[in-house]
């Protein structure tokens, strides 16, 4: 196992001879960089910032310049290295998951230098040096969204103190009177920013509710940020009918929902009526055909997931039907899980797992000609074998409602869960087995990871998937009946093999004695292993 913490100490431990004393020992240290492995050189450049940072003797423009300088350099080893590990995310032995600890080493460290050569500053003004400062806070405040950011990838906490260097260096920005002045980030950057942008960014993020998006999605959305945050403007004034947000600069918390009690001359206030206007139009530009890397929504945009993203994110800001539709209720309990489609039709199929029940009793109903919930049983079957195999998870159910269920976990071992992980669970004590899909994760290092569930199926009947050859003999895939939930407005489905899926396809669905003529519709939900689809019943074969 690679060691995490160990390469942490490595890359914060102070060396005995410092690299980057001054622009002209960075310049020669960073030429003798080992470039050709970009993670190592990486971690060198991380070494020297932890130097710089904690020599207190260096005068402030050599530290300005030195700092800048360096910034610029690394940049494009922090892109590869974060776009390397991301790309990996999917996979937990991959080398590129050692990556991390280097990578918020770097967000740290280079936030902590430039937020030094401002506090510098600040101090202790230096007039020749002014001109800087406004693009020296715009990349401070860059690199603690960073870290926001990242958080949000791997759903943990933002720390308190991530919320408080970014107020207080925006609250600085905005007393020196150049929180909007336009600046160029870095010298290759084809847009200018300011330091209200960089700092509208991390906060819209926060109220897109990332720890219920993919990590590809938070990418997309703090990509769009870069656009779109320009849209909004702070106010000092409370106006509660063009504002939905405010922020107290004086806090460690985020941005959140206006009440009236929000009062205060730290408190900023926000609308987001031009920033509606923003997307709508870009939403109508994709309804008509437009490329979305016409409308610089990245490479990575790629309809309809990419325009369902769009839509989802300005019903969240918005406060559109944003309200939960059914209230959870606490009921605490004890539930065995499987994740995955194929774990799941292993603990459907029947046999030895099926709970028994007394000689001749049927418990069930039909839908679609099919029995759910019973089976015909003998008497003497001494057996009482639960669905589950103790060796399964076993999680907490916390609360649960019509639609889901908010579960918690001991995180080991359980850094593969993702936002659309498929879920098979059964409360303890029950013989309900449900299907769910993961919705929202909250993790912290300090207690348990909170999961949420959206129910898709109470009572799922495991299925065959045929050809349409009719050779009872050829091939067939296994895939899982989830029936209809009216209550919760889930409509009736197939959950299949991802690669079996193609819309339109015709096949024989076969079950419990039964076989039907089906077309495979749209995709309701897709992971790496699924696709949940809707389908057309076309005939029913006696």
């Amino acid at each position: 196992m690679f060691d995490f913490s160990g390469l942490i100490n490595a890359i914060l431990r102070k060396k005995s001879d410092d690299p980057v004393g001054d622009l002209k020992s960075a310049t020669l240290w960073v030429q003798e960089l080992p470039l050709a492995d970009v993670h190592r050189a990486h971690i060198e450049i991380v070494r020297a910032l932890s130097s710089l940072n904690e020599n207190k003797k260096m005068p402030l423009k050599e530290r300005i310049r030195v700092c800048m300088y360096l910034n610029e350099k690394a940049k494009e080893l922090q892109d590869k290295l974060c776009r390397d590990y991301l790309a990996a995310s999917n996979d937990s032995n991959a080398a590129e998951r050692a990556y991390l600890p280097t990578i918020l080493a770097f967000w740290d460290e280079m936030a902590v230098a430039y937020q030094i050569c401002i506090r510098n500053f600040a101090q202790d003004p230096i007039a020749k040096l002014w001109p800087t400062m406004h693009i020296l806070t715009a990349r401070a405040l860059y690199h603690y969204a960073m870290q926001a950011k990242w958080a949000h990838l791997r759903y943990m906490p933002v720390e308190g103190a991530v919320w408080r260097n970014l107020h207080r260096l925006y609250l600085f920005a905005e007393r020196e009177k150049f929180e909007k002045t336009a600046v160029k980030l870095f010298p290759d950057s084809l847009t200018e920013t300011s330091c209200l942008g960089e700092y509208l960014q991390p906060l819209m993020l926060d109220l897109a509710n990332p720890e219920s998006l993919q990590p590809l999605q938070i990418n997309l959305v703090d990509h769009w940020l870069d656009t779109w945050a320009k849209s909004i403007t702070l106010e000092q004034q409370f106006r509660p009918h063009r504002q939905l947000y405010a922020v107290n600069l004086g806090d460690t918390k985020p941005g959140r929902g206006l009440r009236r009690n929000m009062l205060g001359e730290k408190y900023r206030y926000w609308g987001v009526g031009l920033l509606v206007v923003t997307i709508e139009k870009a939403i109508e530009q994709l309804k008509n055909g437009e490329l979305p890397a016409r409308l610089g929504l990245g490479e990575d945009c790629r309809l309809p997931h990419c325009l369902d993203l769009i839509e989802l994110v300005e019903r969240r800001w918005s406060k559109k039907n944003v309200q939960r539709k059914h209230e959870r209720t606490a009921n605490v309990k004890v539930v065995h899980v499987v994740q995955g489609l194929h774990d799941i039709i292993t603990q459907l199929k029947p046999g030895a797992k099926i709970k028994r029940k007394p000689k001749g009793e049927m418990v069930g109903y039909q839908v679609m000609g099919y029995t759910v919930g019973g089976t015909p049983i003998d008497m003497n079957t001494q057996g009482n074998e639960e669905l589950f195999q103790p060796a399964l998870e076993q999680w907490i159910m916390e609360n649960e409602s019509v639609s889901g269920y908010g579960v918690t976990f001991n995180p080991a071992g359980q850094n593969g869960l993702r936002i659309g992980t498929l879920i098979g669970l059964k409360p303890e004590s029950t013989r309900h087995f449900l299907i769910g899909v993961v919705r929202r994760i909250n993790k912290n290092p300090a207690s348990k990871t909170y999961v949420g569930i959206q129910t898709l199926c109470q009572t799922p009947i495991p299925v065959e998937l045929h050809n349409l050859s009719g050779n009872p003999s050829s091939p067939y895939t296994e895939a899982v009946y989830l029936l209809e939930m009216p209550q919760a407005q889930i409509p009736r489905s197939l959950l299949l093999a991802h690669d079996d899926f193609e819309p339109g396809r015709l096949l024989q669905l076969k079950a419990q004695g039964k076989t039907y003529t089906i077309r495979l519709q749209q995709a309701l939900d897709e992971a790496d292993d699924y696709s949940r689809v809707s389908f057309d019943v076309l005939a029913r074969h006696h």
